[in-house]
């Protein structure tokens, strides 16, 4: 494992080190703790309680003695342990003097909830740089300000003053908007999609997108990056980072006409930059690029939960020979391909297919098909040696039952795991369907409702298999032979 540093004089210290009080910490000191449940301190300090976290939790309000029942220090001075992590939630004024009192302390990391900064114009900006002064002379780094906060369902930790907290999973979200890191935080729950980490930075005035990526990276509970950017400080950083990252990244570019940009300048301070440079940028270092959350969810879903393709060869498995052949023109229209299936394969599904029907791809078995005749095409087309993932696709026929269909999938994704083949679902029917849908989420199945939506998450696989060379390795391969 690489160990990045950050330059301290006399000494080298990687990154996990320098952001693990922030993400990991054993002690919570919530500065601006209120009794007031109209403060964002009162929300902050019960959150980190609600939250479930298992360390010790510090308020500090000079006004208060006692705060739900905790003893209130008047100053992060006043506390005789050490303190991990700073959440500070006073007036952006009382910053500097908050993050003087926290550097005497030795507070090793500081989330800066306090708006009122570099977003609203010179003298913002200038109160934030004499803030993050402060913070690096006394080794402290520093999310925000502007912020909303950090929440991780994996290790019980909300460090924020917004109610909501994700289902545990292996996709961490990057967002430099608080408001919509909350709304994804709830259209993840809707979707069954688990976070490990929600990471909202603010101003990113200290920790950046770069210093986040290198982190997660090394972060054992997490496997997808997702990213919403509304611009980049340091676009070699940036660059460097997303490029040696192991991980895949998808990330969401706001901004990218002249109205958007306009909006980022007043949300977050900043400065969005050419979209053309951005979208070459991104296929330089290979990060996947979304355009909304939908699109990015879809993407993170699928390369969280199936393997990398190995080419982009698509067999399709359908009980609606009309959605087979819509979808067939989505993963064309998205450079993938649906090659013919091989001889052995198409006698094979002679055995199993109605006579009515052709062995061909997309392999319509017609809407009276059941769990047997689904799960027997879907296996053929696995093994079939011109197929590098497959999408299983059912439409609401009226035949049979949709959780016959699901059973199938779960039972396909446990069988043939050994393969390292994806499967990807595409849905599409009422309210029976959609609760289907659910129980395959709720396993971790990737399941669209859409062909388009499908064929998008396909190509996230195709480029992940691209990224860390797995197709070239296949093309090598089929040489030697």
């Amino acid at each position: 494992m690489i160990l990045l540093t950050h330059c301290v004089p006399g000494r080298q210290v990687s990154i996990v080190d320098e952001l693990k009080p922030i993400f990991k910490p054993g002690t919570i000191a919530v500065i601006g703790a209120s009794r007031s449940h109209l403060k964002i301190g009162h929300e902050a300090l019960l959150n980190t309680l609600v939250g479930g976290f298992t360390g010790k939790v510090y308020p500090v309000n000079p006004e208060s003695t006692e705060i739900m029942g905790l003893r209130t220090y008047p100053s992060v001075l006043a506390i005789k342990d050490e303190i991990d992590l700073a959440l500070i939630v006073v007036p952006a004024a009382y910053v500097a003097k908050v993050m003087k009192e926290c550097a005497q302390k030795k507070v090793k990391g500081a989330i800066i909830i306090s708006a009122g900064f570099a977003e609203i114009g010179p003298e913002g900006r200038k109160l934030e740089d004499e803030v993050i002064s402060i913070a690096r002379k006394a080794k402290i780094r520093v999310i925000g300000p502007n912020t909303m906060g950090y929440k991780s369902p994996v290790d019980s930790i909300d460090a924020s003053f917004v109610f909501g907290m994700a289902n545990p999973g292996k996709i961490a979200l990057i967002s430099q908007s608080g408001a919509l890191c909350i709304g994804m935080i709830h259209y993840a729950n809707a979707e069954k999609i688990g976070l490990s980490r929600i990471i909202s930075i603010g101003n990113k005035a200290d920790v950046d997108d770069a210093d986040l990526i290198d982190y997660l990276d090394q972060d054992d509970a997490t496997d997808v990056i997702a990213l919403y950017i509304e611009g980049i400080k340091d676009g070699r950083k940036f660059l460097a980072s997303a490029k040696r990252a192991k991980k895949p990244i998808v990330a969401v570019k706001a901004g990218r006409t002249a109205s958007g940009a306009a909006a980022t300048k007043t949300h977050t301070g900043s400065l969005s930059g050419s979209d053309s440079v951005y979208d070459a940028a991104f296929k330089q270092v290979k990060i996947q690029r979304a355009y909304d959350v939908e699109e990015l969810f879809d993407c993170a879903r699928a390369l969280a939960y199936q393997p990398a393709a190995r080419g982009k060869r698509v067999g399709i498995v359908t009980n609606g020979g009309g959605a087979g052949v819509i979808l067939s023109d989505w993963l064309e229209d998205f450079k993938l391909q649906v090659p013919e299936l091989t001889e052995k394969t198409k006698k094979d599904l002679l055995q199993i297919l109605p006579a009515i029907t052709v062995p061909r791809n997309p392999l319509d078995i017609i809407g009276d098909a059941g769990f047997f005749r689904y799960w027997a095409a879907g296996n053929e087309l696995l093994e079939d040696s011109n197929i590098d993932m497959v999408i299983l696709t059912c439409v609401h026929a009226g035949y049979a039952r949709p959780r016959e269909y699901a059973g199938a999938v779960l039972k396909l994704v446990a069988e043939k795991k050994h393969l390292k083949k994806p499967i990807i679902s595409c849905w599409v029917g009422g309210t029976e369907i959609q609760e289907v849908i659910q129980s395959l989420k709720e396993k971790n199945i990737p399941v669209y409702p859409s062909a388009q939506r499908a064929a998008r998450a396909a190509r996230s696989l195709y480029d992940e298999g691209k990224r860390i060379g797995l197709t070239q390795r296949k093309q090598r391969t089929a040489k030697d032979k």
